[in-house]
């Protein structure tokens, strides 16, 4: 069988075709990373958390290892280690936002973190206490912390 020039030309695709077929899978694929942005909603509490519990480990253990006490301060504008040199800093400033609020052992009521000390042991035991963050718009966080490690209880 013999092809001819005419059914060559006809058995593929023109430019044109090609060209409209790969905008529209642009067009979808764009659309589609578009829609999972919008999913990316960043917690307000996280990173505070997470300082707050990395300070928490470190005071205890620095405490331990050095055989003297620490403790980690709360003001106005954030919470940070007395005493020692943190990696990744010793002092974290929590959004403009954010409220920090404190519950001692025993205690019935949350009162502002502003002038409070935690105090963690040469022992290896530090104060149970409790943590709530919280801004208007996004709620609140609690945050309970094991006296033993230091760790954050779930």
């Amino acid at each position: 069988m013999k092809i001819t020039h005419r059914d060559a030309l006809a058995s593929g695709f023109t430019l044109l075709e090609l060209v409209a077929v790969m905008s529209i899978m642009m067009l979808v694929i764009g659309l589609g990373f578009a829609s999972f942005s919008i999913f990316d909603d960043s917690d307000p509490f996280e990173k505070p958390a997470e300082r707050l519990s990395l300070m928490s480990k470190f005071a205890l253990n620095v405490a331990v290892l050095q055989h003297r006490t620490m403790t980690i301060a709360f003001d106005k504008k954030g919470f940070g280690v007395r005493g020692a040199d943190m990696p990744g800093g010793s002092y974290f400033t929590v959004p403009e936002n954010m409220k920090v609020m404190v519950m001692r052992w025993g205690g019935k009521d949350w009162e502002k973190a502003e002038g409070h000390t935690w105090i963690f042991g040469e022992q290896g035991i530090c104060e149970p206490i409790r943590v709530r963050l919280q801004t208007n718009s996004a709620g609140s966080r609690e945050l309970a912390f094991h006296p033993l490690t230091g760790a954050l209880v779930d």
